[in-house]
């Protein structure tokens, strides 16, 4: 079978990550370059792609199967809707886009033209989160009654150099949370409701640096996330997993599942339960069993993926509309700590 063109919109740090996942996949080559800097156009050239200082360029010719949105969130949504328009699929990058009218725009461009949009929510593809949510979704530990997530580390002080991320918007919910957000989606259904507390008091700027959230799931589950990015832990999704070489692989849980009828902790994998129906209670031991998670690149997985929805082979595993509920659950965040109310995310 041929391989699957895509084109790369955006090559700085997360573009190159995505240029070395189509580089080792088993289904898709990278076939051109968008982007405006002279530092891109030197990075297609050494990888010997054609390079466009454009969409509308690259889109006077038939060069690419689909396209990688690798770009700023605020023109997620007037790039994907080009790239419908001109009946190539897209990958954007997370978040979909920044607002929820822009979000419903895309949705609503992939259902007009048929064209497929699917979002980065490269996890969903992460080895140990496709175990966990089998896990869960399959009944290993009964009815799920709640999970506790946190997400703390320290991000170096240079990191808040950059205005905008010091500002409204640029804290560690619409950065960070998301992804927890998304995988929690992923795993334990859509949420129903959300409450939140957040604090600037550690580095005084004007965005949160830390969040304490709440919410229910459609299942009638609970769950809990600690969010902050002012104090060191290992105790995150990144030290946790290791996937990220960009982070220190510390191997503790992140995420803790519990049911009706025993635990998982992620992604460590451990599954506890008690020994028998009739020793099913407080006072006696519980057993813990190991599931063994082979290796994987979720940002290869995601784009193999990707190949095959070109191709009709399979479904979107995160759609635009799926997207765009993951971002809207996030922004009910922010809503709910700036009201003090307890807040239902919009359903698109």
């Amino acid at each position: 079978m041929a391989e699957i063109n895509i084109g790369l919109v955006g090559a700085g740090v997360i573009g190159k990550k995505h240029a070395l996942a189509i580089e080792n996949s088993s289904n898709c080559k990278l076939a051109a370059i968008v982007d405006v800097t002279t530092e891109a156009k030197k990075h297609a050239r050494d990888l010997g792609v054609p390079f466009f200082a454009s969409l509308e360029e690259l889109f006077q010719g038939r060069l690419v199967d689909g396209i990688i949105l690798a770009t700023p969130s605020d023109l997620h949504k007037n790039q994907g809707v080009l790239c419908a328009k001109n009946n190539i699929p897209a990958l954007i990058e997370k978040p979909l886009a920044t607002t929820i009218y822009d979000a419903e725009a895309l949705v609503t461009i992939a259902q007009q033209t048929g064209i497929p949009i699917i979002s980065g929510h490269y996890r969903r593809f992460n080895k140990q989160i496709e175990a966990a949510r089998n896990a869960i979704q399959s009944g290993e530990i009964g009815r799920l009654i709640g999970v506790s997530a946190i997400w703390a580390m320290k991000k170096h002080d240079e990191y808040y150099d950059v205005e905008w991320r010091t500002q409204k918007g640029g804290g560690p919910i619409l950065t960070n949370l998301i992804h927890d957000i998304d995988c929690l989606r992923w795993i334990c259904g859509d949420i129903e409701t959300v409450t939140a507390h957040v604090s600037n008091a550690t580095r005084g700027f004007e965005v949160e640096d830390s969040a304490a959230i709440t919410m229910q799931f459609s299942t009638g589950a609970l769950g809990s996330i600690f969010l902050t990015d002012a104090g060191p832990s290992p105790w995150s999704f990144e030290a946790s997993t290791g996937e990220n070489q960009d982070f220190a692989h510390l191997g503790n849980c992140c995420y803790r599942f519990v049911g009706t009828e025993g635990s998982l902790e992620f992604p460590k994998m451990g599954l506890w339960k008690y020994p028998s129906p009739d020793r099913a209670a407080w006072h006696f031991p519980m057993l813990k069993t190991q599931k063994v998670i082979g290796p994987g690149s979720p940002l290869v997985s995601q784009v193999e993926h990707f190949g095959k929805v070109i191709n009709n082979e399979e479904e979107p595993r995160s759609s635009a509309r799926d997207a765009a509920n993951t971002l809207s659950a996030t922004l009910a965040v922010l809503e709910a700590a700036k009201t003090g109310k307890v807040v239902s995310p919009r359903k698109i």
